[in-house]
């Protein structure tokens, strides 16, 4: 049974977002109901199958050469990583200047302000102020897989390294965090936490450690730090919940409990304002997806899963399509921009409502590869896959995170190939 867990983790985890969507604090009330119901049920059931239909094939233990730690490596990619780092915080601080010289300021800032630090922030993207190179941004994707990459080597040969790469490795965390307290955004924070965490998580039970269970559960206390910290920075935008409500030309979000934070509030009180303030994030791509059941399909040429895809196809073929997702076409009663709409919204741009079933069930059968190589080959690349894979399905019920960032998208598609190409031997 054990090859099914990662199953059960992932189903586990995305039924339990339907149920927040269903009976959550916040009353969705989602358009389509009975086919968004149907299509749910197929969803699952296409992924639970095509993960099903790989465990249950004669799995061919392909010998892969183990990893072994190499300095020559962790220098490089911790080069690479922090070129990507350095672009990453440049990009959203809008600076002009390659070296950040005004770095603590920011980041004392965004500790103490991050409503602030946001709003000018939000600000000066609306004046089209902008410090992207497009070249140097489409040319990255050749490298920015080394951003996250970095992170799972050093902690997978944490005890082969001495002393000085371990002080390198926690000051590139250090700097790979800051870039999103400076700028007062919170995926950068939740990004690396979770891909921290998953990569220590699969890493200790690959490696059988002793401290496995122990852990799981201080993961769970660890991920408490984010949650607050994304409760703090949306209190000091002055986020009540009735903004919730408002995101809805329809009227078709209300509130089912009343709270507000003030001096007085309790650990519990913020806690709980955080937790409400998380679910709206994590579910409300749910509601955007019911309401394009009912449209018909514009293919969008395999680009219409993300706006970082259709900006660069635009920039390649000088089309645009965005015109042609359900996403803008909904736009006036769920802004695309300013609302998620889930994995699956997102995706059946270029697959359709039903041509999604076909995806999940690839997308299954794939995961399932994937955790039987790490689990029976000993992968190196499929271990360092499974992180991105529960940032993707985490972040399922809101949004295509991975495909909508140059340096995930870089990650997964260059150690999907690395991970196919590992132990292979490459004749002249």
């Amino acid at each position: 049974m054990k090859k099914y867990y990662p199953l059960m983790m992932v189903e586990g985890y995305l039924i339990g977002t339907l149920l927040l969507f269903f009976l959550g604090p916040i009353d969705f009330n989602y358009r389509n109901k009975p086919y968004f119901i149907i299509l749910m049920i197929l969803y699952h059931t296409s992924f639970v199958a095509g993960f099903i239909y790989a465990c249950k094939k004669k799995f061919i233990h392909r010998e892969r050469s183990d990893e072994i730690f190499s300095v020559r490596k962790f220098w490089i990619l911790l080069g690479l990583g922090t070129i990507g780092v350095i672009a990453t915080y440049n990009n959203l601080m809008l600076s002009e200047t390659v070296i950040p010289y005004d770095f603590f300021e920011n980041l004392t800032r965004g500790i103490s302000e991050p409503g602030l630090v946001y709003a000018a922030r939000m600000s000066n993207l609306e004046q089209f102020v902008n410090s992207d190179s497009r070249l140097f941004n489409i040319s990255s994707i050749f490298f920015s897989f080394a951003k996250l990459l970095f992170i799972f080597y050093f902690v997978y040969f944490w005890r082969e390294t001495n002393s000085s790469q371990k002080a390198f490795s926690i000051i590139y965390s250090f700097i790979f965090v800051s870039s999103g307290i400076s700028a007062g955004v919170n995926s950068v924070i939740f990004i690396f936490i979770i891909f921290l965490l998953f990569s220590i998580f699969v890493i200790f039970y690959l490696k059988k450690s002793k401290y496995y269970k122990y852990f799981i559960y201080i993961s769970i206390l660890i991920m408490i730090a984010p949650i607050l910290s994304f409760g703090n920075i949306m209190s000091q935008r002055g986020g009540g919940f009735d903004y919730f409500v408002s995101t809805s030309p329809l009227g078709d979000i209300s509130l089912k409990t009343s709270f507000e934070v003030g001096d007085n509030s309790t650990f519990l009180d913020f806690l709980y304002y955080s937790l409400v303030w998380l679910s709206y994030y994590v579910v409300q791509g749910y509601y955007g997806f019911s309401l394009i059941i009912n449209l018909d399909w514009n293919w969008t040429f395999g680009f219409g899963n993300s706006e970082f895809l259709q900006r660069q196809f635009s920039l390649i073929s000088g089309y645009d399509i965005s015109n042609l997702t359900y996403q803008h076409r909904i736009s006036d009663y769920w802004d695309k921009s300013a609302q998620w709409h889930s994995f699956y919204g997102q995706f059946a741009n270029d697959f359709g409502i039903f041509g999604l079933i076909f995806l999940m069930v690839a997308l299954g059968y794939h995961f399932a590869m994937i955790c039987q190589s790490a689990t029976i080959q000993k992968s190196f690349y499929a271990a360092a896959l499974i992180p991105i894979f529960a940032i993707m399905f985490i972040f399922f019920p809101a949004n295509n995170q991975v495909f909508a960032f140059i340096d995930m998208l870089s990650y997964f598609i260059f150690i999907n190939v690395f991970w196919f190409f590992e132990g292979k031997k490459i004749k002249a």
